[in-house]
């Protein structure tokens, strides 16, 4: 009965992760189209070369050409979301650990507790080399 428990509740978080994520892929498809026409029109409406550089100089230009960027300003943002999915695993393991301690749950529930332990601190210790060594080559400035 408890192993039920655990599949349904694996199932129903595996069906909630892939609909989040499909969701949240077209929202953010949805937002770069619109910006990409947002600024095809106002690129399309400039005649000239004059034109461009003198637009480009006012403000809302400066901020035209900073969303256009591919990449993210620093590596820090998949370094905290490493940390973020590593505590969340650690939780989720170290929760499924003390319900077998407390005799809540068959034996069989101790391998995945332990592999998701062993999963969360993997992704902090990633996490922690991967901000070490930027830091150490000094890739978590923010570029000019």
């Amino acid at each position: 009965m408890q192993t039920d428990v655990v599949a349904l509740i694996a199932v129903f978080g595996t069906i909630s992760f892939i609909t989040w994520t499909i969701f949240t892929t077209v929202r953010r498809l949805r937002m770069a189209r619109v910006q990409a026409d947002v600024q095809t029109v106002l690129l399309s409406r400039i005649d000239s070369a004059q034109n461009l550089l003198s637009y480009v100089q006012t403000d809302t230009g400066k901020k035209l050409l900073s969303t256009v960027t591919l990449e993210n300003e620093t590596p820090l943002g998949p370094m905290l979301a490493c940390v973020r999915w590593g505590i969340v695993i650690i939780f989720l393991g170290g929760a499924l650990c003390i319900l077998r301690g407390m005799g809540d749950v068959d034996s069989d529930a101790i391998v995945p507790g332990v592999l998701a332990l062993a999963l969360g601190l993997g992704f902090e210790v990633a996490a922690f080399v991967s901000w070490y060594l930027y830091r150490s080559m000094g890739l978590t400035e923010p570029r000019s």
